[in-house]
């Protein structure tokens, strides 16, 4: 079946562009991204779906696009000096750092502790916390604010280093670590890049990529990187968004039709909708962050081409994951998730 709601899709992204982002449309912009996204999450969700997912979500962008509408035909309420949102132009991935600092630092120590448990059970699952990773010198690319690494020195590794390019994370991540009773020779954080890192070549035995490299402008760059300084026979976990993805064309959809309205907006509406910090930081991820999709057999040949073998495909773990065999169990699983997350293990060349 052909993808019928892309023609709904364009004209809504064409109909928001033609509305100034004046602050009340700016928020009926920003409120119908978020139904958008969510609406949808309820339709993938369902794993016994009847009705096509493609004709549920042609009309779930209809009802997008006739409540923008109806918006602004009552924006004439607005003052006379309309006040239109401004948004500094800057680069990608100066974007990123801008959003991921106010995203991440943003949990509660409780919220923190089940990212901890979370990453826990996905290295059990994954056969990884059994003594696998005993002894190993590991790091993390991209940290944020340090929790898989807790996860990975509970599963046995002895030392962890976390690198990340954000002032803000790695403060955060370092107050994480002091308030667990963790000291710095088990886990070490610090500021930097993941293209140019201060380890000497062959330093460590695990390496984790958990889902930053596809928001890169550079990723070959980076996954050399990770190949330089890995041990001969050193381990990468690896996750990436997988591409096909009906939830993919609808987050960039948001992200084009709020390309104009800044991060800290979006995220002080999220924050005063109250919506819980998970979703939250979901939500703000997928409005704002951009992503690049891949498909399994891409991401393969990529890391092959590194000097990695031995691939081993990883489970996520949980019903939010989009898995090989979740996507096999729902009806239109394929269309619903198309390559689904991409998670696995690779070896470097021996």
């Amino acid at each position: 079946m052909d993808k019928i709601y892309l023609e709904e899709l364009n004209n809504l992204i064409e109909e928001a562009h033609a509305i100034p982002n004046s602050r009340m449309m700016a928020i009926a912009k920003v409120s119908s991204m978020i139904m958008l996204n969510i609406q949808y999450e309820k339709i993938s969700e369902n794993p016994n779906l009847k009705t096509h997912p493609y004709k549920l979500v042609s009309q779930l962008i209809k009802n997008i696009r006739d409540y923008l509408s109806a918006m602004e035909s009552i924006s004439f309420i607005e003052d006379d000096d309309k006040q239109i949102v401004k948004i500094n132009k800057i680069s990608l991935e100066e974007g990123h750092q801008e959003l991921f600092q106010k995203l991440w630092v943003n949990f509660s120590k409780e919220d923190y502790n089940k990212r901890i448990d979370r990453y826990f059970y996905r290295l059990q699952i994954n056969g990884l916390a059994d003594g696998f990773l005993k002894g190993f010198k590991c790091i993390d690319f991209g940290c944020g604010h340090g929790n898989f690494l807790h996860a990975v020195l509970k599963a046995g590794g002895d030392y962890h280093h976390g690198i990340d390019f954000g002032k803000g994370s790695i403060n955060y991540a370092k107050k994480a670590r002091d308030r667990l009773g963790i000291t710095k020779k088990q886990i070490e954080f610090s500021v930097e890049t993941v293209y140019d890192t201060s380890f000497d070549n062959n330093t460590f035995d695990f390496a984790i990529q958990n889902g930053v490299f596809h928001h890169l402008e550079n990723e070959d760059m980076a996954y050399n990187e990770v190949h330089r300084i890995l041990k001969p026979g050193g381990w990468f976990w690896v996750y990436s968004d997988g591409s096909g993805c009906i939830k993919n064309e609808l987050w960039d959809a948001a992200k084009e039709i709020l390309s104009e309205i800044p991060y800290d907006f979006i995220i002080s509406f999220l924050e005063y909708m109250n919506i819980e910090t998970g979703k939250r930081y979901h939500l703000g991820d997928g409005l704002n962050a951009i992503y690049r999709f891949t498909t399994y057999d891409e991401l393969t040949n990529r890391l092959e081409s590194y000097g990695f073998c031995n691939f081993r495909r990883l489970v996520g773990g949980y019903s939010s994951d989009y898995d090989h065999d979740t996507i096999k169990n729902h009806n239109f699983g394929k269309e619903k998730f198309g390559e689904g997350n991409l998670r696995l293990l690779a070896q470097k060349q021996p």
